[in-house]
């Protein structure tokens, strides 16, 4: 069977203003009302489903876009945060169908984990992970792409003087700072772990870094599982992460420019 083609939907909105959260939301007292103006769309990730698999509980079809907002007070020109929108879209094949049937396929939301973790990350006063200043979740409208079908906002703190870590920039590091980025690593990750979720997609550009103070967040968690709370850590966490080579078959493609790697004895990780 072809994979099916899938196709952004979702407009780039530059310059139009989001109120999150509506007044209807359960908790909107934790969450004050905000507007956020967006400044970019930065990529989006549709996930299309077929009417068959929608019919064996595939749940619906989705997409997922992320953008650069910031506050629309005018205090709040610095104050840049990250937007996801998640938006039920027609499944595969009935994207030009007429709207009634279309709305028959509106479906309560799925059940996004980033939205569950950041939340959870908010409630607990997370310091490893970006706060989740606003989120709602309501309905598309009648001439919307599914009448009646969910859609998720939710905004992120850009958490200032962070970035994503460049992973051929950390093997080029001294292994002193290497070690120090680790050691914070496994600070923040061990406090993600104990709150109960884990990334499934583990790439180095999910720890944002601090240059000047090598202090570490994690974010990237579109792609994330829940695990028991209180998960241990496991050093084979720094392996994932490429903070740690244990196989030439999974770093052959990076160029290592540090000459001070380590090895402890009878190990072939390099540290």
């Amino acid at each position: 069977m072809p994979e099916m083609e899938a196709h952004p939907v979702l407009p780039k909105m530059i310059g139009e203003t989001i109120t999150i959260p509506s007044p209807n939301l359960p908790d909107s007292d934790l969450y004050p009302r905000r507007n956020w103006v967006v400044i970019e769309k930065l990529s989006e990730y549709p996930r299309p489903v077929t009417p068959k698999d929608f019919d064996d509980g595939m749940g619906p079809a989705y997409t997922a876009g992320k953008y650069l907002c910031r506050l629309a007070d005018p205090r709040g020109h610095n104050k840049l945060s990250f937007m996801r929108i998640y938006k039920q879209i027609p499944l595969a094949g009935t994207e030009l169908d007429n709207s009634s049937i279309r709305k028959a396929q509106a479906s309560k939301p799925r059940d996004h984990v980033e939205l569950h973790a950041l939340k959870h990350f908010t409630k607990e006063r997370c310091t490893a992970t970006p706060k989740l200043p606003g989120y709602q979740i309501d309905k598309q409208d009648e001439n919307d792409l599914v009448p009646g079908g969910y859609i998720i906002h939710l905004v992120w703190e850009n958490a200032r003087g962070y970035y994503p870590l460049d992973i051929e920039e950390f093997w080029s590091f001294p292994y002193s700072q290497r070690e120090r980025i680790r050691k914070k690593f496994k600070m923040a990750y061990t406090e993600v772990l104990r709150l109960g979720y884990e990334l499934s997609r583990t790439t180095a550009s999910k720890i944002i870094l601090n240059k000047t103070t090598d202090d570490v967040k994690v974010s990237g968690f579109r792609r994330a599982d829940r695990i028991p709370p209180d998960t241990q850590w496991d050093d084979y966490n720094f392996v994932r992460f490429l903070l740690v080579l244990n196989s030439p078959a999974r770093y052959k493609y990076l160029s290592i420019k540090a000459k001070d790697l380590k090895s402890e004895q009878n190990s072939r990780w390099k540290w």
